[in-house]
């Protein structure tokens, strides 16, 4: 799973987006200062960039790296590498053509280094939002329009949910996959679920009620790779479709369902969200994996607040989630929470951003007897803590040294060798640059 690119991490690559209603594709050219690109390091390829933005044309090229060690626990010391290169065009055609249409995007990544989060790490989720198998591969194909006076948003193709559903913002910020994408789908889902670098055949719906509430619903298929739940050899079953190119129904449907509250609170902008996702698919049971199980379930509840404002533009805001998977025969991990603070231009540097977050999944109470009845270490609950700071070097680089510590890893394991898997330390590097 991975996270966001454009300017820090999170959602391993929210795509360009720029739906517009039918009244919109009327409206003149955007101003000439929308063109700068000075967020770019190529800024506008001597005029090139400019000419194809005026013709509503937008193409983004990121490239994430990242460097982590891990002197403490796991199975053994190791330091890694991972990294990223992320393309993404779009076309706005209502705007190119003066008709009633809409946008066209699709973007691809390349993805290498070496993973480690399986092993030495043994952890529930990945360290890194842009952790994954090394690939080449096809994430999103999209067509998307607005309605309504852009009230209503429809977007149809092979989609990445975790851009629209189960989101912080504040989270986001954060490296742990954990925060961008929650552990709870991430382990019950096939494949872990339609998020990045993973998309899967999806239609998503969303409606503005009001200034205050927002409506999304969605439906998919539940399973991007279209492979079996369970791969011992290749865990993510991300190498069963290494080009992404493949479009999978039939496994089941995935539907998603969520309302957004933006108010604010004593002056202070706030945003909460209540949803819920069902999966019509068959998931193997906890405890015995031969046994399936028609349909699975969750709900969650998500909070970003800004709790106070300080002098200049500095701010603290903070953040919570909390997911609930009811049914324990089927769902390795059955609740989660993630919660944390940050601080909003530190030092009077405007677009950086320090953060503290706490995490933590619980294991399957039918997982953790099958394994006491089996006589091995029985799972409970792993806990994760994060310490990042964002430092936006340029308006086109972003440097981000972080710190992670593991207790308890996957709630308790034993490693190849049947030794217990240690609680870890981890320190990170994260570079984003924007071409």
């Amino acid at each position: 799973m991975f996270r966001k690119i454009i300017t820090v991490p999170a959602a391993f690559c929210a795509c360009f987006s720029l739906s517009v209603s039918q009244a919109a594709a009327q409206a003149t050219a955007p101003d000439a200062n929308a063109f700068s690109f000075a967020d770019r390091l190529t800024r506008d390829w001597g005029g090139v960039r400019r000419t194809l933005a005026e013709h509503e044309v937008d193409f983004q090229l990121t490239d994430q790296n990242e460097l982590w060690a891990v002197p403490v626990g796991g199975s053994q010391p190791s330091n890694n590498y991972i990294g990223v290169t992320t393309g993404q065009l779009s076309v706005d055609l209502g705007r190119m053509t003066h008709l009633p249409l809409g946008t066209i995007g699709i973007s691809g990544v390349d993805i290498r280094g070496h993973p480690f989060s399986n092993q030495p790490l043994y952890v529930f989720n990945q360290v890194s939002g842009i952790e994954a198998d090394i690939n080449l591969r096809l994430y999103e194909v999209w067509y998307g329009q607005t309605f309504a006076h852009d009230r209503l948003d429809m977007r149809i193709g092979k989609l990445d949910l975790s851009h629209d559903f189960m989101g912080s913002d504040g989270a986001m910020q954060f490296m742990n996959a954990s925060f961008s994408w929650p552990m709870v789908p991430d382990n019950n889902l096939y494949d872990q679920g339609p998020a990045s670098p993973l998309g899967t055949p999806a239609v998503r719906v969303k409606y503005k009620l009001s200034k205050s509430w927002t409506v999304l619903a969605a439906v998919a298929d539940d399973n991007p790779i279209g492979a079996g739940f369970l791969n011992d050899a290749d865990p993510w079953n991300q190498n069963q479709d290494p080009s992404g190119t493949r479009f999978h129904f039939g496994t089941g449907a995935l539907m998603f369902l969520e309302a957004q509250y933006h108010t604010q609170l004593w002056g202070k902008d706030g945003t909460y969200k209540l949803g819920g996702y069902g999966d019509t698919g068959r998931f193997p049971d906890q405890a015995d994996p031969t046994v399936r199980h028609k349909g699975n379930w969750t709900f969650y509840a998500v909070a970003d607040q800004v709790l106070a404002k300080l002098s200049g533009k500095q701010t603290i805001a903070g953040f919570a989630r909390a997911t609930w998977a009811p049914p324990a025969n089927r769902n390795q991990i059955v609740n989660a929470v993630d919660a944390g603070l940050l601080l909003n231009a530190p030092f009077q540097r405007a677009n950086d951003v320090l953060g503290l977050g706490f995490g933590y999944g619980e294991a399957s109470p039918v997982l953790r007897r099958s394994e006491r009845r089996a006589g091995t270490l029985a799972q409970h609950a792993e806990y994760h803590l994060e310490l990042t700071y964002q430092f936006q070097a340029t308006p086109w680089l972003l440097i981000q040294p972080d710190l992670q510590g593991m207790l308890s890893p996957s709630g308790g394991v034993m490693d190849t060798a049947g030794r217990r898997v240690k609680d870890e330390a981890i320190f990170g590097l994260h570079s984003s640059m924007s071409f």
